[in-house]
């Protein structure tokens, strides 16, 4: 009896304690690595035949930010994604023309794939090719980055300056997000926001028809 009492005792403690703690687990509710966390450093087998002088090789985002980078950028965006997941097939283009238009002002990207077997790395490296990647794709085969990272939902899009911390964190890609992401880009570089396009006036006139001024004809004068 007594010893009945005592473990009842021993669990209303618990359940006290945890009430006025607070449940544990709400900091890792939170999806991906929050603004101001300093990014995981890592290195990855690049697989696209479009980074030719990389390929093979094991690439990192220590080559351009941190302490002592190779080839310091700016901004780093290192996004994470899969062949199966259609939002990143939308996305990868875009990467793509927003590389290409800011990579002399300090952008680099990379694209980090964790589909899980070896078989992928190739239909990965197909993907790049047929979007004309050329920036680093990495191949997270045993997805120990991913984890790392806490890349749960793709695709993952992260923005590192150039002391390596991570300054933005995008979850999902969709059209809105897609109007905002380059003065993001230029933001993270120091450049100003492009200007927002005006929508055309419509033209009044457009559709209605002129009405034609009705003259009055003159009647000319009865020979007498």
């Amino acid at each position: 009896m007594k010893h009945c009492f005592r473990t009842r005792l021993i669990t209303l403690m618990a359940l006290c304690s945890f009430l006025s703690t607070g449940p544990t687990l709400a900091a890792d509710s939170v999806e991906g690595l929050p603004p101001g966390t300093a990014a995981p450093n890592f290195r990855l087998p690049v697989v696209n035949q479009q980074a030719a002088d990389d390929v093979g090789k094991w690439f990192g985002p220590a080559k351009w930010v941190g302490k002592k980078p190779k080839d310091p950028k700016k901004l780093t965006v290192v996004s994470f994604f899969a062949t199966y997941c259609v939002p990143c097939r939308k996305e990868m283009p875009e990467m793509v023309r927003l590389y290409n238009e800011y990579k002399d002002q300090g952008m680099g990207v990379m694209l980090v794939s964790i589909d899980k077997t070896l078989e992928k790395r190739d239909e990965v490296a197909q993907l790049a090719l047929e979007n004309k990647v050329n920036f680093p794709v990495l191949h997270d085969r045993f997805g120990v980055v991913g984890r790392r990272y806490k890349a749960e939902r793709l695709p993952y899009m992260l923005f590192i300056d150039q002391a390596g911390v991570i300054q933005k964190v995008h979850i999902g890609y969709t059209e809105e997000m897609k109007a905002q992401l380059e003065n993001e880009v230029r933001a993270g570089l120091g450049l100003e926001a492009l200007a927002a396009e005006k929508e055309p006036v419509a033209d009044k006139a457009v559709g209605k028809k002129k009405k034609k001024s009705k003259k009055k004809k003159r009647r000319k004068p009865k020979k007498g």
